[in-house]
């Protein structure tokens, strides 16, 4: 695609911001950025590695809102469940790529999706926590306290032990 194919071309955001370039920018003998201009003459840029796709209209990953809407993660906050009772301090949050996969608190694992994080983290009902081990042939094989996340399923599963895994949520 020539340079000059970009300069008019209507932009697309996935959450549906719209405009048209106004100027393709490089640097170091390539192609960084376009600059780009809405329906208001605001200009933002769009970076050549959020382009998901052009033809007819440039689809690309608004990346810049989504960093200017961004929060930062701060450690240490406190933990509590629904019912308000204290649960320890987040002492670490656990990422897979990009996505947020767990919250760690003290020596518990609580799923991405069973917390709420705020100025403090909450930790929500239906998050199961085992009530006592979990044992085969005589040794513990998930400790009481752990949050029963796909990951411990997936163990309890290996070990044969799924369905006692369950139960002792209750």
């Amino acid at each position: 695609m020539n340079i000059s194919d970009f300069y008019g071309k209507r932009v697309e955001s996935r959450n549906g911001r719209t405009g048209y370039v106004i100027s393709v920018n490089a640097c170091g003998g390539k192609v960084v950025c376009l600059v780009c201009a809405d329906d208001d003459e605001k200009e933002f840029i769009i970076d050549v590695k959020n382009i998901v796709s052009y033809g007819e209209t440039v689809i690309f990953d608004d990346r810049e809102s989504v960093i200017r809407n961004s929060v930062p993660l701060r450690l240490g906050k406190p933990v509590y469940n629904c019912d308000g009772k204290y649960l320890g301090a987040l002492g670490d949050l656990v990422w897979d790529g990009c996505k947020l996969s767990a919250a760690v608190v003290g020596k518990r694992k609580f799923s991405a999706n069973e917390f709420v994080c705020g100025d403090a983290v909450i930790i929500k009902h239906q998050a199961r926590v085992l009530k006592s081990d979990v044992k085969k042939d005589g040794r513990v094989i998930i400790r009481r306290g752990t949050s029963v996340t796909p990951e411990v399923l997936e163990k309890a599963r290996k070990e044969g032990e799924y369905i006692q895994t369950n139960l002792k949520t209750i």
